[in-house]
């Protein structure tokens, strides 16, 4: 029963079959030079020997098993490759004195408490400390600081490793660097400017054009914590917000939205499919239309800053949208793992980044448990079924992250079905209102109408947020479930929906095993503080 299972699911999902083993060797090789080196070598051998086999075998089938094997063990050789180079990047040179260097910025300043921190690549050091030429730091600078992505500065660095956590439940910040390849942090008093970003220089330009469609915003008169939350929601500009803001949508359960991310871009890409739609009834125009809206789709990760949550969408829609070019309608699954497995292949620390993990898990129990817990109930009308789906919808997809997110945040928002499902929608339609307006604000009357409009509904979106924010009994704290305690939660989410979403009925004994399992590791265990 397993091997039919896992069968067809490698028949539908044909990528799985080398994004598992490449995840399997970013997260068990820990970049091992002799293990990658003897998967490498098993794997190519292997080949070699099954193609000698082929030949002078009256029938191969018997060995058939061992291409399978062999390619297994290659990728996952590649992986332990990418992950080797990524620690390679991320090792921190032995300890100096404080030395001058010449950096250059890499990431947009963000303001914090008491200082500005961006990320700085090391380009050039005058003492002569090669070792540190290429790495990169995470750079605290004074909070009244000028300078922008892509610049590039003379200062006196003094890198260290952040402190190990205190507690198992404490967040490990350097552990947290070096996923992303970011070796330590260093703090500088003064600098000197060395010369201001190029003009070619893309992040760069793209941060030019989002101040520019945020002027706008602010030209027409929407101030305030509204603008805080349309920067936040539409172009991803979040420095804007307030701690209260933030602690607000957190509470209510809602902060995913924002974060320019799925939900968004899957906005804009309703919006672009709608505008350009005419172009259906021409069958020769309707693979240029979905080039068109790909590119749309960068442009708009390109206004908002190439963040990388924006960028996943939009090479996840992208597919969607080649496969409409090539008249295929693909496994959407099968599309979300090849976007994750691409996107790995470039950068494997994406896998330890909370907001990928948490994209792609909404992301797959929205395609696959959505669709048949919709099915559970058919409503009897369309308003009450619209409702369902949005019921479900925001279920499935608070059900495959909360795991993840109570781990990492030790909390659970209580009313987030309720709220997601009046939040949602209310953002789309600020999303919505918000893209009419940047499209149509030099139009005289039009433009200062949407400007009122969209006013009006970040107003009571706001006030909507503070209030739910402010319910009694909203968030429940100090949860602090362990890793395997986590996994356990997944575990009983996947037999639960074989047992009974899928009806294989086999399942309801591995599922009860499970809960019973999971029962005794939370007895022995330390969840509630």
């Amino acid at each position: 029963m397993m091997n039919r299972m896992l069968l067809d699911v490698l028949r539908k999902l044909p990528v799985s079959r080398l994004f598992i083993p490449y995840l399997t060797g970013i997260l068990l090789l820990d970049g091992d030079l002799r293990l990658i080196l003897s998967l490498l070598m098993l794997g190519l051998w292997g080949l070699m020997l099954y193609r000698l086999l082929e030949k002078r075998l009256p029938s191969a089938w018997s060995v058939r098993w061992v291409p399978g094997v062999c390619i297994f063990c290659l990728w996952m050789a590649i992986g332990g490759i990418n992950r080797h180079l990524l620690n390679d990047k991320a090792s921190f040179p032995l300890a100096t004195n404080a030395f001058l260097a010449h950096v250059k910025v890499v990431s947009l300043p963000v303001e914090k408490p008491k200082s500005r921190q961006c990320e700085v690549v090391v380009e050039k050091t005058e003492e002569g400390l090669q070792a540190w030429k290429g790495k990169h730091l995470q750079l605290y600078v004074k909070k009244k600081s000028t300078f922008g992505i892509g610049d590039r500065l003379q200062l006196k660095l003094q890198p260290r490793i952040p402190d190990a956590p205190q507690t198992a439940y404490d967040f490990d910040f350097a552990s947290w660097l070096r996923n992303k390849g970011i070796c330590g942090t260093a703090y500088a008093k003064d600098w000197i400017p060395l010369s201001k970003a190029s003009v070619w220089n893309v992040k760069a330009l793209a941060e030019r054009m989002r101040l520019q469609l945020l002027q706008r915003f602010s030209n027409a008169g929407i101030h305030g914590p509204e603008f805080a939350l349309v920067s936040a929601l539409v172009l991803g500009e979040t420095n804007q917000l307030t701690v209260d803001t933030k602690t607000a949508f957190s509470v209510s359960g809602i902060s995913h939205i924002l974060s320019v991310s799925g939900l968004h871009v899957a906005v804009v890409y309703a919006v672009l499919a709608f505008l350009l739609s005419f172009l259906d009834r021409i069958e020769r125009w309707r693979v240029p239309k979905q080039v068109l809206i790909v590119l749309l789709l960068f442009y708009y990760a390109f206004l908002t800053g190439l963040s990388p949550s924006v960028l996943r969408s939009a090479f996840m829609f992208s597919l969607l949208a080649l496969g409409k070019c090539l008249h295929r309608k693909s496994q959407t699954l099968n599309t979300v793992l090849f976007s994750a497995f691409v996107l790995l292949l470039w950068n494997p620390g994406f896998f330890y980044d909370l907001g990928f993990q948490l994209s792609y898990l909404a992301v797959f129990f929205i395609v696959v448990v959505h669709p048949r817990l919709v099915a559970v109930w058919k409503p009897p009308n369309k308003t009450i079924g619209y409702l369902w789906e949005m019921l479900c919808l925001s279920l499935v997809a608070q059900l495959g992250t909360s795991p993840l997110t109570i781990h990492a945040f030790h909390t659970f928002p209580n009313y987030f079905l309720v709220n997601n499902l009046v939040a949602v929608p209310f953002s789309s339609l600020i999303i919505y209102v918000a893209l009419a307006f940047l499209m149509l604000s030099g139009i005289p009357w039009v433009g200062p109408l949407f400007a009122k409009l969209l006013d009006a509904c970040l107003h009571g979106f706001t006030v909507m947020v503070e209030t739910t924010g402010h319910f009694p009994y909203a968030l429940t704290k100090n949860l602090y479930p362990d890793t395997g305690q986590v996994l356990g939660f997944y575990l009983i989410i996947l037999t639960f929906f074989i047992a009974f979403l899928l009806k294989r009925r086999a399942w309801v004994i591995p599922f009860l095993a499970t809960v019973l399992g999971f029962q005794l590791l939370t007895f022995g265990g330390s969840f509630w503080w």
